[in-house]
C-alpha cells in the first residue's frame, strides 16, 4: 500500500513587483528571476541630444557636397554648361564680381556652393547655400557671386522656369489645399533649399551621367522638385502666377507680352484693359512684381539684349539698336551710357576682352 503524501511547506509570499523576469536564451528553458534593479531616468540626456541634433545638421552636408560634386563634374571652366537634358544647366564662377546690370531669366536656380547676390531697385536678396533662387518672369537685375575663389567656387543648378509643369502641379495643390492669397508682391523668391529638395537636386544631377535615363526621367524629377516649391512657404505666391484668371496671372501675361515684343512700343491703356484692370491699378501691380514700370522694364531689357548682341554675336551697336527697338541710334547711345555707365563700342569691347558671360541666370 502506497505511503499516503506528506503535506507541502507553506509557501511565503513575494512581492512580484519587486522582480523582474529574465529568460534564459536558450530554447525551452525555464525563466528564472532576477533581483530588482532601480528604475532608469528615462529623461534624454543634454549631451545625447546635442549630439542627435548635431548629426541632423551633418545629414545635410553630405547631401549638399554630393550636389556640389555634381554640378562641378558638368563645369571643366567657369560659365554656364548645358547639360544633357535640354533647358537644365550647372553655373560655375570662381571669382567674386563687381555688382553688374544684368538679364535675370526667367529660372528656378538650386544654389550648392556660394552667395548670390541680387539688387532689384535697391532690395538685396541674399541666401546663404544651400538656397533656391526662383523668378517665374524675366527681370533686369543688378547682381554678382560674392564670397568665391578657385577652391571654393559658386556652384549651381539652373532649370528654365516651366510655367506648364508648375501650372500642372499646382493645379493639383488647389484642390488639396487652396489659399486665397492674390498679391504677388516681387516676383523673384530667395529661400533655404529643403532636405527634400536638396534630395531631388542631387537625383537630378546624377542623371547627366545617363542620357538615356536622363531623358525619360528628368522631366519627372524636375516635376518633384516644383512639387517642393510650391510645397514650401513661397509656394502660395508662385501659384498665383500661374493660377489664370488671378491679377498676379495677368500682370505675368503683360510681361510675357514686352519681353516678345521687345521691339514695339508699349500700349499702356491696352495692356491694361487686356488685364482686366484699370491703367492705375495695372501700374501699381505691374510695380509691385518688377520694382519698375512698364516703360522702364521696356527700356532695360532693350538695352541689355542689345549688349547681348553686341558681345555675343559681334553685331555693331547701331544693327543693335534697331532690331531691339530704337529708331535713333543717337538715343540709343545716350541711354546706353547711361544704364552702363559706358558707350556701347568702349562696354561692349571690354566684355569680350574680360571674356564675359553677358546672359546671366
Amino acid at each position: 500500500m502506497a505511503e499516503p503524501m506528506k503535506p507541502l511547506a507553506p509557501v511565503r509570499k513575494i512581492r512580484m513587483e519587486n522582480l523582474s523576469l529574465v529568460r534564459d536564451p536558450l530554447p525551452g528553458s525555464r525563466a528564472t528571476m532576477a533581483p530588482p534593479q532601480r528604475a532608469r531616468n528615462t529623461r534624454p540626456s543634454p549631451l545625447l541630444a546635442r549630439k542627435s541634433t548635431r548629426g541632423y545638421a551633418a545629414a545635410v552636408i553630405p547631401g549638399r557636397d554630393q550636389l556640389k560634386d555634381l554640378v562641378a563634374r558638368r563645369c571643366p571652366g567657369d560659365g554656364v554648361h548645358a547639360s544633357p537634358v535640354p533647358g537644365i544647366s550647372c553655373i560655375k564662377v570662381s571669382c567674386s564680381q563687381k555688382r553688374e546690370k544684368r538679364h535675370w531669366r526667367a529660372s528656378f536656380c538650386i544654389v550648392a556652393q556660394g552667395t548670390k547676390e541680387i539688387l532689384l531697385e535697391g532690395q538685396v536678396y541674399r541666401e546663404r547655400e544651400p538656397h533656391y533662387i526662383v523668378s517665374p518672369i524675366d527681370l533686369p537685375v543688378t547682381s554678382r557671386v560674392a564670397g568665391v575663389s578657385p577652391a571654393q567656387p559658386f556652384l549651381c543648378l539652373k532649370m528654365d522656369f516651366d510655367a506648364v509643369a508648375v501650372r500642372e502641379i499646382a493645379a493639383q495643390l488647389d484642390r488639396a489645399r487652396p489659399d486665397d492669397l492674390d498679391h504677388l508682391g516681387r516676383a523673384i523668391f530667395i529661400g533655404k533649399a529643403s532636405d527634400r529638395m536638396l534630395e531631388a537636386a542631387i537625383r537630378l544631377g546624377a542623371l547627366f551621367a545617363t542620357p538615356d535615363d536622363a531623358t525619360v526621367l528628368a522631366p519627372l524629377v524636375g516635376k518633384e522638385l516644383i512639387f517642393h516649391l510650391l510645397k514650401g512657404p513661397d509656394g502660395p505666391a508662385i501659384r498665383q502666377l500661374v493660377r489664370a484668371g488671378s491679377q498676379a496671372h495677368r500682370i505675368a501675361e503683360a510681361v510675357y507680352h514686352l519681353q516678345a515684343s521687345l521691339a514695339e512700343d508699349v500700349d499702356i491703356a491696352a495692356l491694361a484693359r487686356s488685364a482686366g484692370m484699370s491703367r492705375a491699378a495695372f501700374f501699381k501691380r505691374f510695380k509691385e512684381a518688377t520694382a519698375m514700370s512698364p516703360l522702364q522694364y521696356q527700356k532695360r531689357l532693350r538695352l541689355l539684349e542689345a549688349r547681348r548682341l553686341m558681345v555675343e554675336e559681334g553685331l555693331g551697336a547701331e544693327a543693335s539698336a534697331f532690331r531691339v527697338g530704337y529708331t535713333s541710334a543717337s538715343q540709343f547711345s545716350r541711354e546706353y551710357s547711361r544704364m552702363f555707365g559706358s558707350s556701347p563700342l568702349r562696354d561692349a569691347r571690354a566684355l569680350k576682352q574680360a571674356a564675359a558671360v553677358v546672359q546671366d541666370m
